[in-house]
C-alpha cells in the first residue's frame, strides 16, 4: 500500500469521515439532498474546511457515474442550466473566502449554515417566489458562492426547490443534477486557487468509494410514495452531524 494511503488512513479521526460519506451518499441517493450537510460538519471538524472542501467535491466524482445518469432522465434542464451558469459567477467568490478565512470560524459556519437549513426544512419554511429566471439565477450565484466558502452546495437550492410545487421526483432529479454538476465545477476553481492538496487527494481515495457505495445503496432504496420518511432520515442526519460536529467538543 501507497506511504500516502498510509498516511491518509493513519488521519485522526478518519474512521469518522468515512463514515459520515457514507451516511452522506445514502441520503443523497434516496432523498436527492443532505450530502453536504451531513458530510461538510464532521469533515470540517476532523481534517480541516480546505480538505473537508475538496473531499466533498471529489465525491461529486462520484456521483456522476452512481445517481447523475438517471436523474437526468427526469430533471429539469431549463432550470438546472440556469443555477448552473450563474452558479459560475458565485463560485470564485466563495473559493477565495474559504482561502482567506480563520479555519475556526468556518466550521462555525459550516455548522450553522447546517442548522439554520435543518430548522427551516423542518419547520416547512415555504418561499413566495416563483420558479421565475431571475430568481434561479439568484439561487445559482448564491449557491455558488456558498458551496465555494463552504462546501455546503446544496442549502439555497434545496430550500428553494422542496418548497416548490414540483413532485418529489422531479425535485429529487433536478437537486442531484445541479448539486452534482456544481461540485465538478468546484474542483478547477479549488486548483486555480491553489487549495488542493496532495494529502487530500489521497483521503479522497478512501472517502470517495464509501460515498458512492452509499450513493448506490441510497438509489436503490429510493420509492416517490416514502417521500416523507426519506426526509426525515434526512433531517435526522444533518442533525446528528451537526451536533457531532460543533467546534465546542
Amino acid at each position: 500500500m501507497p506511504d500516502p494511503l498510509l498516511a491518509a488512513l493513519a488521519v485522526p479521526g478518519v474512521v469518522w469521515v468515512l463514515v459520515a460519506a457514507g451516511a452522506a451518499g445514502l441520503a443523497y441517493g434516496f432523498a436527492g439532498f443532505g450530502a453536504a450537510l451531513i458530510f461538510m460538519p464532521v469533515a470540517a471538524a476532523r481534517v480541516g474546511p480546505v480538505e473537508a472542501v475538496t473531499l466533498e467535491a471529489c465525491m461529486g466524482l462520484a456521483s456522476v457515474v452512481t445517481v447523475l445518469p438517471r436523474a437526468l432522465k427526469l430533471a429539469d434542464t431549463r432550470d438546472t442550466g440556469i443555477l448552473l451558469a450563474a452558479s459560475l459567477i458565485g463560485l470564485p467568490v466563495g473559493v477565495w473566502l474559504l482561502k482567506v478565512a480563520d479555519p475556526e470560524a468556518m466550521r462555525w459556519g459550516i455548522c450553522a449554515v447546517a442548522a439554520a437549513t435543518l430548522c427551516a426544512l423542518v419547520a416547512g419554511w415555504r418561499r413566495k417566489t416563483r420558479d421565475s429566471a431571475g430568481a434561479l439565477l439568484g439561487v445559482g450565484a448564491a449557491s455558488g458562492v456558498l458551496g465555494g466558502a463552504t462546501g455546503l452546495t446544496g442549502p439555497v437550492m434545496i430550500l428553494f426547490k422542496l418548497s416548490g410545487k414540483a413532485s418529489a421526483a422531479e425535485v429529487r432529479a433536478s437537486t442531484i443534477a445541479f448539486l452534482t454538476l456544481l461540485s465538478m465545477l468546484l474542483l478547477p476553481m479549488l486548483w486555480v486557487q491553489g487549495l488542493i492538496r496532495a494529502e487530500a487527494l489521497w483521503l479522497a481515495v478512501l472517502v470517495v468509494p464509501v460515498y458512492a457505495v452509499g450513493a448506490l445503496t441510497g438509489q436503490a432504496l429510493f420509492r416517490p410514495q416514502n417521500e416523507a420518511l426519506y426526509r426525515r432520515v434526512a433531517y435526522g442526519l444533518i442533525g446528528l452531524a451537526v451536533a457531532m460536529s460543533l467546534p465546542v467538543w
